[in-house]
């Protein structure tokens, strides 16, 4: 039979086609009633919906010694699955089964993975056919009290999943009518196409590819790929790789999600893997990102072996399957985060170095490749990896490859702060002050402790990822010496202030007698800062203001800040010696004006964060009916875009009423300058 694509009548009835053989070196038939009616569903859908289902490829070939017998290398669970649809079709019409399923005592499909196997499925499909106009129950139980059936049987996996998917079919069928049953049997036979592929013709396979292309439909890079890898191996070696391929096809079909079939997991596991190897040989970054974002083909020409695609297909699986890594990515990322279509950078640098690694581990040991997982996980969150992902994804790669093989027996995440040289983006400071720590914790504490402890923090969505701020803060690096007590201080102080969001503006009143801890934002034709731009202030020189806040805010309670603010204003008037209206309208300073506003506004209604926490000064434009307080007056806008928000943010015309009241002011003042009040 020639490579090519056909309808199922015409491959089952070529007339160059005896039978399929699944061959000893097969697994079993494994696909349990999930799978199965999956599959059978897919096709009624086409038939229902008029769209032609295509069920892929299958690979086989030619016996050297017995003509007209096709080995059957890969699509052994669809074609059995195929064979039980349409028995099971021709019983329920009660037509006797054609020349194109059994002839001369032959299945058109004929398992040798074990005798037993073959026996059974024979007189399975005799029996059935000899019995095609008796009315008898479709059952497992009327299936196995038959002479033919022997107790050794039921310990066959092929022959158990037979018998259950045969009767879970049959009953499926058993909800359509008979001229539905009629139009389903011809549009199986004569609409729903597969591809056969000849493994030994690769001429025959570039002419397929030309017939698909031209038909609108491209071989799969995993079809091709595969073809060319069983072309260039010996048969003895077919067999066992073509039965590997199935599996890896199968493990895609089953986590294919709301994928329409496997390819496109599967596809995207090979670009995975050409990426770690460009990654691996020193290819250059240009072609590397081009190749991942203009999604280009995979080069065969450049591609691992199939011992190293199984490598990675057993590391991929293992990384799916594991259960606190399944657990991680679901609460990181999404469900199913691993098999996702669309890949981002950022979203390879999760995975692939993390990939490269365990397939060159000997022995797995889950809790250290979590360690290693968490630890690259959190790096992708960083900032300075994501300004350069496109170099630190393969710095990343190729550390985690060079690491795996140098330590593929005897591994620990600490361990990786060795290879800093040369590498200081992703092992910085802080990651390798971390990792040290882990190697020899404070006294007193356990790794997993501090590991928890680190991770909560990291996994704050304000620090997210960089915790050098409470990290370093506590830090003797002269002796190496860590403070976990005021660390800890430190962090649930930062809880207390920053949990809840609407204590924001409590929190920037007080930050603001602190230091400035304002962040400059564009556009630059008006000066407009961010108050509670916190992810920014953890990871700038300003956020030594915050530490100092949160050391005041030891052991206390978020309503404590309150007096701690208070005692700030105070400190404030005493140094400039406000005393009196006057002296408040002195002062010209942008800054100084709003906190004298911020002030004032503590004591009134609190009203000059209502819109936000973007502070803008814009004296291009006044507002006439706004109240004028200072000397010198500044326009503040309590607003993120003056052109868009300016009108509805203007502070000063908020805090008219207070603002306008002498007497009001004059007691707040009274209020902050006499202590015993």
């Amino acid at each position: 039979m020639k490579t090519g694509t056909y309808t199922l009548l015409e491959v089952l009835d070529d007339r160059d086609l005896e039978q399929f053989i699944i061959p000893e070196i097969q697994r079993d038939y494994v696909w349990g009633n999930a799978e199965v009616m999956d599959f059978v569903n897919s096709i009624k859908e086409g038939f229902e919906n008029n769209d032609l289902p295509y069920l892929g490829f299958i690979y086989a070939y030619r016996s050297k010694d017995i003509a007209f017998k096709y080995f059957l290398v890969d699509g052994q669970q669809r074609m059995t699955t195929i064979f039980i649809l349409l028995i099971s079709l021709y019983k329920i019409l009660k037509k006797e089964f054609p020349e194109y399923l059994i002839t001369e005592r032959r299945l058109k499909l004929d398992y040798k993975v074990r005798q037993a196997t073959h026996d059974f499925l024979y007189e399975f499909v005799e029996f059935l056919n000899d019995n095609i106009n008796k009315g008898i129950d479709i059952n497992r139980n009327s299936i196995i009290e038959q002479n033919w059936y022997h107790l050794y049987y039921k310990n066959d996996i092929t022959i158990s999943n037979i018998i259950e998917n045969f009767v879970g079919i049959y009953n499926w069928l058993s909800t359509f009518n008979d001229d539905g049953l009629t139009r389903f049997l011809r549009f199986l036979e004569n609409d729903v196409k597969i591809s056969y592929f000849d493994i030994e013709d690769g001429r025959q396979g570039e002419e397929l590819y030309i017939y698909m292309n031209s038909r609108g439909r491209q071989l799969e890079v995993n079809e091709t790929l595969k073809a060319k890898f069983l072309s260039k191996i010996d048969d003895d070696e077919k067999e066992n790789w073509g039965k590997k391929w199935e599996d890896w096809q199968d493990f895609f079909w089953k986590n294919r999600l709301d994928n329409p079939d496997s390819d496109i997991g599967f596809n995207d596991f090979l670009r995975k893997i050409q990426i770690i190897f460009m990654c691996n040989n020193d290819y250059k970054e240009w072609e590397i990102h081009r190749f991942i974002t203009n999604y280009e083909d995979i080069n065969f020409d450049i591609f691992p072996n199939l011992s190293e695609i199984e490598k990675y297909f057993n590391s991929f699986k293992y990384l799916i399957e594991n259960s606190t890594i399944k657990e991680f990515f679901a609460k990181y990322e999404k469900e199913h985060f691993l098999l996702n279509r669309y890949w981002s950078l950022i979203n390879y640098f999760k995975i692939l170095p993390i990939l490269s690694f365990v397939s060159n581990v000997i022995e797995i040991d889950d809790q250290k490749v979590f360690r290693i997982l968490r630890f690259l996980y959190n790096l992708s969150r960083k900032t300075n990896i994501g300004k350069d992902i496109k170099s630190q994804l393969i710095v990343a790669i190729k550390l985690m490859s060079q690491f795996g093989i140098e330590n593929n027996q005897n591994y620990d995440v600490c361990d990786i702060a060795k290879y800093k040289t040369g590498r200081t983006t992703i092992l910085d400071k802080e990651e390798v002050l971390k990792l040290e720590l882990y190697n020899n914790p404070p006294t007193g504490l356990d790794r997993s402790t501090l590991e928890n402890l680190f991770w909560e923090v990291e996994d704050n969505k304000i620090f997210d990822g960089e915790i050098s701020l409470l990290l370093f803060d506590n830090i003797d690096e002269k002796n190496f010496s860590f403070n976990l007590e005021n660390f800890v201080k430190s962090w649930n102080a930062f809880k207390v202030l920053f949990d809840d969001q609407s204590n924001y503006g409590l929190v920037s009143t007080a930050l603001l007698f602190y230091g400035n801890t304002w962040n400059k934002e564009t556009p630059h034709y008006y000066n407009n800062y961010n108050t509670q731009d916190w992810s920014w202030l953890v990871r700038n020189f300003k956020g030594k203001y915050l530490l100092q806040l949160l050391r005041d805010m030891y052991d206390k309670e978020f309503e404590e800040i309150e007096e701690i603010t208070c005692d700030k204003f105070q400190n404030f008037f005493n140094e400039n010696n406000f005393t009196c209206i006057d002296d408040l309208k002195k002062e010209d300073n942008f800054l100084m004006q709003f906190k004298i506003l911020v002030i004032v506004d503590y004591f009134s209604e609190r009203v000059v964060w209502s819109n936000g926490a973007n502070i803008a000064e814009d004296n291009r434009y006044y507002w006439k009916n706004d109240p004028v307080f200072f000397n010198n007056q500044r326009v503040f806008y309590n607003v993120d875009r003056y052109v868009r928000d300016g009108r509805s943010g203007r502070i000063l015309k908020k805090m008219r009423n207070i603002l306008d009241d002498e007497d009001e002011l004059n007691e707040i003042i009274n209020r902050i300058n006499n202590t015993n009040e």
